[in-house]
């Protein structure tokens, strides 16, 4: 029973990363991966805006030195996604060309997800994901140096930073939002394939 509920997720897993070179697979699995790993780690952080750097915990400096791995990770992420899909993919609406996205919408609106295609919907998502991790990861580099280095300014880039972060966490639940109604659809296809096989 074990088996087959895991060989199901490694099926389901292949299938959401199917159209994706190897090196993204991993690449996007890392990142994901370090997101939450950042995520979780400020959930134990207790930096207020009187906080020096002599009040730094342990938690604090892995979740401060892992930002800035992750910034550097993440620049690793955009330049690969960028240098195998046209900026007009990810961002359309910066050339003015809305109408994949427009067309996806209704599809949804209908009560079907749209295929994954360049300008489409999916897309432009993703191309607004990297930019929220980029953006939160160089708020976050940025008020990890303030703060090590004991600049005034550091609560004044913590709050920019934590208001850059809700963005990136949004994306995540999004995105893991639909992957999973990607895998609900991918399993009942495969339902109603093998009932239609047993029927022959």
């Amino acid at each position: 029973m074990h088996v087959q509920i895991s060989n199901k997720a490694i099926r389901g897993l292949s299938f959401l990363f199917a159209r994706l070179p190897s090196a993204e697979k991993w690449l996007h699995f890392t990142t994901l991966s370090w997101v939450l790993f950042q995520l979780l780690t400020s959930a134990g952080m207790h930096v207020i805006n009187e906080s020096t750097v002599y009040h730094l915990t342990l938690i604090d400096h892995v979740h401060m030195y892992g930002g800035v791995g992750l910034l550097l990770f993440s620049m690793v992420f955009f330049v690969t996604v960028i240098n195998r899909r046209p900026i007009s993919d990810l961002y359309p609406w910066l050339f003015g060309n809305i109408k994949r996205i427009k067309a996806d919408i209704r599809i949804m609106k209908s009560g079907r997800l749209p295929s994954p295609k360049p300008g489409g919907l999916a897309a432009a998502v993703e191309g607004l994901g990297l930019l929220a991790l980029i953006l939160a990861a160089v708020t976050g580099a940025i008020w990890a140096i303030a703060m090590l280095n004991e600049n005034p300014l550091s609560p004044d880039f913590l709050a920019i930073h934590k208001m850059s972060v809700t963005a990136i966490e949004a994306y995540v639940w999004g995105h893991g939002l639909f992957a999973l109604f990607h895998l609900i659809l991918w399993w009942r296809r495969g339902k109603r394939a093998r009932s239609h096989l047993s029927y022959k």
